[in-house]
């Protein structure tokens, strides 16, 4: 019986996620495909907003006063950025695009804003269309650098024909999934649900045609119960 859920994501959220999926009453496997390198969290830097494309870069921003306007990708991290004590957060969307949209909504542009993302792991910038689009300074706040290998316990549970769903919290993980699972396993991808946090991830999903099924939203919400 497939009771088998697989969480891509890495650290940090990989352990809240995996908790939140076994409370559902799935079998929860880790399975990052990356691990993230945060590089040393910026001195405090007066500006008219922070922005960030993901919760990854959160902790970047730790020495940042609490009071200054914190634009954030989407509602997960919004909530994350309240938890760290910002007072003034909004979210957008869940996207790039609904992030940029927020800032033009606002009025804000320019210099003031401080875009804090990533860097991928070929050494592509990330969010470096959102910053040259609004004008903002882009700042980097971490590095993606992939594992060697799908984890054991995902392996066997694919060829054991147990994996219900793998989570997809960004097209980057897709990739990596895709690149690290043995193709002698792809042909059980087409029972498994592909349940990914926006539609751009989705996209990357269906490249392959192998899945049997993908989802568009909130994994948790979208996994149900088991």
């Amino acid at each position: 019986m497939r009771q088998t859920v697989l969480v891509t994501r890495p650290e940090p959220g990989l352990s809240e996620t995996v908790g939140a999926v076994q409370a559902q009453g799935w079998r929860a496997v880790a399975s990052p495909v990356m691990t993230i390198r945060q590089e040393p969290p910026m001195a405090d830097r007066p500006c008219h907003a922070l922005l960030v494309t993901s919760g990854q870069a959160l902790p970047f921003l730790v020495h940042q006063d609490r009071d200054r306007l914190l634009l954030t990708v989407g509602h997960r991290t919004a909530e994350r950025a309240v938890a760290m004590g910002f007072r003034r957060v909004e979210a957008a969307s869940g996207t790039q695009a609904g992030l940029e949209t927020l800032c033009r909504q606002k009025g804000l542009s320019g210099s003031g804003l401080v875009l804090a993302c990533g860097r991928g792991r070929h050494g592509q910038p990330y969010g470096a269309d959102l910053a040259v689009n609004l004008g903002a300074q882009r700042v980097e706040a971490y590095q993606v650098q992939p594992v060697r290998q799908l984890a054991a316990a995902a392996r066997t549970a694919l060829a054991s024909k147990e994996v219900s769903a793998v989570l997809f919290y960004s097209s980057e993980t897709v990739s990596l999934f895709m690149e690290l699972c043995p193709p002698d396993l792809y042909r059980q991808l087409g029972h498994c649900r592909a349940i990914c946090l926006s539609q751009a991830i989705a996209g990357r999903v269906g490249e392959s045609g192998l899945w049997g099924q993908v989802e568009v939203g909130p994994p948790l919400r979208l996994l149900g119960r088991g």
